[in-house]
């Protein structure tokens, strides 16, 4: 990918999660989970906070879809190791919460897009490495 459309893309990343994302996480998110506030507003302030994370999204496959197919085999294999690596840590946890030898609640489904953007990151510098540094960057 040639470096000034890794560096935009870099700068909205920084923009979308530390201008938009963290203030609505500190912000607005907490009166989310008021109970006191309607079901109404809560449902709404809770999506909102999800926005600026399905716009990353968004710009990741935009970044993908406009790489060469090195860097595009590079991006498959380490988000096909990383949704393979959660979703069998995700089973684990299913079975070991439905037969109640751990108990969690439903509020810990906020880990599993961190979860795998850790572990896409992991796999991704991995294959990078493998491919001579495609995608490390």
């Amino acid at each position: 990918m040639p470096h000034p459309v890794l560096k935009r893309y870099r700068l909205l990343v920084l923009v979308l999660m530390v201008a938009i994302y963290l203030p609505l996480m500190w912000l607005v998110f907490p009166h989310a989970r008021d109970p006191g506030s309607g079901m109404v507003l809560r449902a709404s302030l809770a999506l909102l906070s999800v926005s600026p994370v399905i716009a990353l999204i968004w710009l990741m496959a935009l970044r993908v879809m406009h790489s060469d197919e090195l860097e595009q085999r590079v991006e498959l294999m380490a988000l096909s190791t990383a949704t393979g690596i959660v979703t069998a840590a995700s089973l684990i946890g299913g079975f070991l919460v439905s037969v109640q030898v751990l108990q969690f609640g439903g509020d810990i489904l906020i880990w599993v897009f961190p979860s795998l953007s850790l572990c896409y990151s992991a796999a991704r510098w991995l294959f990078g490495r493998r491919y001579g540094g495609v995608g490390c960057g």
